[in-house]
């Protein structure tokens, strides 16, 4: 009797210590996803290769309530509100049934844009589809999150601007 209980026993502790230290060890910690929203924050210039409906314009990560929101201003299609993510140096943004995903080094991202695949049966329709399934998409930081915070020389009153208060 005494063998089968701590047979028996034994997995379930494992199991349970597994569980508590993979519950307690977090995958990314709180100080590296802010490193991680800081570096997406700023003002982007993409431009997109190959035919897709977005064309070339920028985009802007901010954060509003500790979330990230992005607008898109694109040649093409105007202004459009954008869902992002990042995590470590992947930045992701989705717009309607679009998904714009790729890695951001040295205030370059690189990545693809595609649309979000449904999968649905319906009735046969004779209508003309777009061609579009992937393009890349290649954007550059033009104003990082920090320059955007700051007060430009303009904004400054004309006292601080002469004691160099304001830069």
């Amino acid at each position: 009797m005494r063998r089968s209980v701590s047979t028996t026993l034994t997995p379930l502790l494992f199991a349970l210590c597994a569980g508590i230290l993979g519950g307690c060890a977090s995958s990314q910690s709180a100080q590296e996803k802010a490193t991680a929203r800081a570096a997406v924050i700023g003002t982007w210039e993409y431009n997109v290769e190959g035919t897709a409906p977005l064309d070339q314009g920028i985009f802007r990560i901010t954060t509003k309530d500790g979330q990230l929101q992005g607008i898109i201003r694109d040649r093409r299609l105007g202004r459009l509100r954008a869902r992002v993510d990042a995590n470590d140096s992947r930045l992701e943004l989705a717009v309607d049934d679009l998904r714009i995903s790729g890695y951001i080094e040295d205030d370059e991202f690189r990545g693809s844009l595609r649309r979000r695949q449904w999968n649905v049966s319906t009735r046969r329709r004779y209508r003309r589809r777009s061609r579009f399934r992937s393009a890349s998409v290649f954007a550059r930081r033009v104003q990082s999150g920090t320059a955007a915070d700051t007060p430009s020389v303009l904004e400054c009153r004309s006292i601080l601007r002469e004691a160099n208060g304001c830069k």
